[in-house]
């Protein structure tokens, strides 16, 4: 019995981890922030500061939703492919196309907004303690994680295909923790689906993640 309980206390000390909290700030409906071409950093607010430029974001209507910036300077509205956008601490404006399951550095050339995408590391710069799956990885729209008891995990569905993921979302719902699509916490050992409405056909195929019990 002492030497059970002894290991127990093992596995939960060695199984356990924090889920990682992300500092950044999200960029709501009618927000304006600024980018300053000299540091090359984005900020949250009206304070003045010279040379810098404004963007008021404004969010388009209809089922897609895109995110619209309308620039101080030259007036433009440039509209990019994604929906949820926030600054990370060191000042960098991350745009998450949640139909694309992509992630885009959004910098200002020549007045306008332009969108680089992030690699593989970029991303895990910004979610250090997230494990990345790539949709390539699934077989036969299947997918298998391991976890060890009393673990909490995350994990980051990104996309690497020509697939097109809108309206897809988490079932159960409670594993989705941030307005980040493919972003979810792992807590339990149970089957996890990705889907369009629980559709599952040619045009929006499903996505199945089984959990399953890993001692080491």
């Amino acid at each position: 019995m002492k030497k059970t309980l002894i290991l127990a206390a093992i596995i939960f000390l060695t199984g356990t981890t924090a889920v990682q909290a992300y500092d950044f700030t999200p960029v709501n409906d009618n927000q304006i922030i600024q980018y300053s071409p000299a540091l090359k950093t984005w900020r949250d607010g009206m304070a003045p500061a010279e040379d810098n430029i404004t963007f008021m974001k404004k969010t388009s209507a209809g089922t897609g939703s895109y995110s619209i910036y309308y620039n101080s300077v030259s007036t433009n509205a440039d509209q990019i492919g994604s929906n949820f956008e926030f600054i990370t601490l060191d000042g960098r404006l991350i745009a998450c196309n949640n139909a694309a399951l992509k992630f885009f550095e959004l910098t200002v050339e020549n007045g306008k907004l332009v969108e680089k995408k992030l690699s593989d590391e970029q991303i895990k710069e910004i979610f250090p303690n997230v494990e990345i799956i790539k949709i390539s990885q699934f077989k036969d729209k299947k997918y298998t994680i391991g976890r060890k008891p009393f673990e909490k995990k995350e994990f980051l569905l990104l996309n690497d295909t020509d697939e097109y993921f809108h309206k897809y979302s988490f079932k159960p719902r409670y594993i989705k923790k941030t307005p980040i699509a493919g972003l979810f916490e792992l807590e339990r050992y149970e089957q996890i689906t990705f889907s369009h409405y629980q559709d599952d056909n040619e045009r929006f195929p499903a996505y199945t993640i089984n959990v399953r019990f890993e001692l080491f």
